[in-house]
């Protein structure tokens, strides 16, 4: 694919952007509690400068000192000795090209009824402050975040807004007033030299909130104010809205496109488009002038490299983000941690990963198994120089991480899957031994000095009457399509996998329903995943008509029935044509442990340790092993 669109320059007031695409704002968490610049952050933002982007955004950063209070870990724009290492960052950023922007945000559990004229006033000079430090440490635009519900954004809404005077709901004019007298107070405080984004939700898909058609009016209103604006959409105070601010893989991407588009067609400044881009679909929606900018930030943090993997012909090597909401953090202002990424192990370890160090010596690596950790492992060690030998029991690459791509829920898993193979087939220095299952024998003949085993799992299948019916197959193998099923289905095991499953066949048409011994609550709880990912895949599952019954354990299976045992020791027929499990897996330690030996070092990672994991941690444990060789 050519990307003759992205690759334009792009006129944004006083600034000249050398390409249409831009880092949107994110918290890494990786500044001090206080707020103040690390090494590590400046390391994770420049990154995206040296990959290419076009404007690199700071995310979410506190105007005032209340809400860094309650906002650690992130850039406190309410200090002023912030521009001190603010000012180390721009330097980074402008080195490679970019243009430097940071978002400006304030978020209070007070609404605006609650706030006196006083204060309203001072948190527009808070703004300004801000601002006139940010220009300080040498950036060249600022974000004014009046979006998904935070402060700015609710005194436009009539839902959120109750106050009784000017700066109130009444007329359309006062519920301008806060946003016009603001970027007033910012211009003013930055001069015309810098440019100025204003973020906004197009939509905040949420009743009584502010829609499409108010938003048009309110971005006409400020339009003159301000250089470029930024269609998300969304509001923080309805969580299910908020699936539409950060997709997970269950929605479609760039689903939000079409707000930037009603606004490109009504306004006379560019438009930023964001939510769920890649490579491909940003130079589409350019193309489409559905938008003149595009912002992403988790297919950066996936692959930093990916604008320059572009631009020179190499889309294909960009390693895709499966939108598994990692980054997003599960608690994120409660109890911050560190940025992670499933698909990237390098994001936010600096300086662990502050550039991939070459192996001295270089070793012979055995990697026994080619999923997830396997590649991983493999890819890296030799990057690192080491001479590696992969040993996969199938005829081909990808182990159970084909089958976690292959439900229709999963195309970002797929994607991921179909890269990793790729990537690893093309990395030079690894030797293949597809089809042949390894054994000690196998793996000592080949005089490793190191092995990396990584042999996976296997489905745990129960040991009850009628298992081996032909009616049963494995959930994996419903995703895989190597086994059809009935129109009346019972599904064991509600865990993410069983429910995604559940979903994608009643979409189909079939007749479906859940069961599990435990509740739905007990099983979200012991899982890995978001709870917003959960609960959104839980709503998917009633809206596609899927019925659920926990409390029941499978005890037989009969030619047109499943009985399972309930609490109370009562026995529940559930009548069906196909049972499909999902029941988890069980670790192989045995064979894993079978390998102890075969080298000086043998490191067992992923699936096969001593407690079955996922993409997450197998990913993570085969770069953990290749960085200790």
């Amino acid at each position: 694919m050519t990307f003759e669109h992205i690759f334009k320059p792009l006129k944004i007031g006083p600034l000249t952007v050398k390409n249409r695409i831009e880092v949107s704002p994110a918290e890494p968490f990786l500044c001090t509690k206080d707020g103040l610049v690390t090494d590590e952050f400046i390391d994770f933002t420049a990154a995206f400068a040296k990959g290419g982007a076009g404007i690199v955004t700071v995310g979410d950063s506190p105007v005032t000192q209340d809400y860094a209070d309650e906002n650690h870990y992130v850039v406190n724009l309410a200090d002023p000795f912030v521009v001190h290492g603010l000012f180390r960052l721009t330097e980074e950023i402008h080195r490679y090209g970019a243009i430097a922007s940071i978002e400006l945000n304030h978020r209070t559990h007070r609404l605006p009824a609650e706030l006196s004229k006083e204060e309203v006033k001072g948190l527009i000079k808070a703004f300004a402050d801000a601002a006139a430090r940010c220009k300080k440490a040498g950036f060249d635009m600022v974000m004014i975040h009046g979006g998904h519900g935070h402060t700015v954004a609710q005194f436009y809404s009539p839902l959120m807004n109750k106050r009784a005077d000017e700066y109130g709901a009444q007329t359309f004019s006062n519920r301008c007033r806060f946003a016009l007298e603001l970027l007033d107070a910012v211009r003013a405080a930055v001069g015309p030299e810098m440019a100025i984004e204003y973020r906004m939700s197009g939509d905040e898909l949420t009743e009584g909130g502010v829609g499409i058609e108010d938003a048009v009016l309110f971005a006409k209103a400020i339009q003159d104010k301000i250089d470029l604006i930024h269609i998300s959409a969304g509001n923080i105070y309805n969580t299910a809205s908020l699936t539409y601010a950060m997709q997970p893989a269950y929605l479609p991407m760039a689903t939000n496109v079409r707000f930037a588009e009603r606004m490109k067609k009504e306004l006379k400044i560019p438009v930023t488009s964001v939510g769920s881009f890649n490579l491909e679909l940003a130079e589409a929606a350019v193309a489409k002038g559905q938008a003149d900018m595009i912002a992403m930030i988790r297919q950066f943090i996936a692959d930093p490299d990916c604008v320059n993997k572009a631009r020179r012909g190499r889309a294909e090597d960009i390693r895709p983000c499966i939108r598994c909401m990692l980054c997003t953090g599960d608690d994120p202002h409660g109890c911050p941690k560190p940025l992670r990424c499933t698909v990237n192990a390098a994001a936010g370890r600096y300086p662990l990963t502050a550039a991939l160090p070459k192996a001295e010596p270089q070793k012979k690596v055995v990697v026994v198994g080619g999923g997830a950790a396997g590649m991983e492992a493999a890819r890296r060690c030799a990057q690192r120089g080491h001479r590696v030998v992969l040993f996969e029991k199938e005829a081909q690459l990808g182990g159970t991480l084909l089958a976690a791509g292959a439900n229709t829920l999963k195309s970002d898993v797929r994607r991921y899957a179909d890269w990793s193979v790729r990537a690893t087939l093309g990395t030079p220095g690894i030797e293949l031994r597809l089809g042949t299952a390894a054994t000690p024998e196998l793996v000592r003949a080949e005089a490793p000095d190191t092995v990396i085993v990584a042999v996976g799992s296997v489905p745990l299948i129960p040991n009850i009457p009628g298992i081996d019916s032909p009616h049963v197959c494995l959930a994996a193998d419903v995703d895989l399509g190597k086994a059809s099923v009935g129109h009346q289905v019972v599904l064991v095991g509600a865990g993410l996998t069983g429910t995604e499953t559940a979903v994608a066949l009643a979409r189909q048409g079939h007749e479906v329903t859940l069961i599990d011994m435990l509740s739905l609550e007990e099983i979200d709880r012991r899982g890995t995943a978001l709870r917003g990912v959960v609960s959104l895949l839980r709503r998917m599952a009633q809206e596609a008509g899927v019925k659920v019954r926990t409390g029941l354990k499978a005890k037989e299976i009969r030619q047109n029935a499943l009985l399972a045992e309930a609490e109370d020791g009562s026995i529940v027929t559930l009548p069906c044509d196909s049972v499909v499990l999902s029941m988890g897996v069980r670790p192989l330690m045995d064979l894993a442990k079978s390998f102890e030996g075969c080298a000086d070092a043998v490191y067992i990672v992923g699936d096969c340790a001593q407690r079955a994991g996922n993409i997450t941690s197998a990913v993570r444990d085969g770069f953990y092993a290749a960085m200790n060789i």
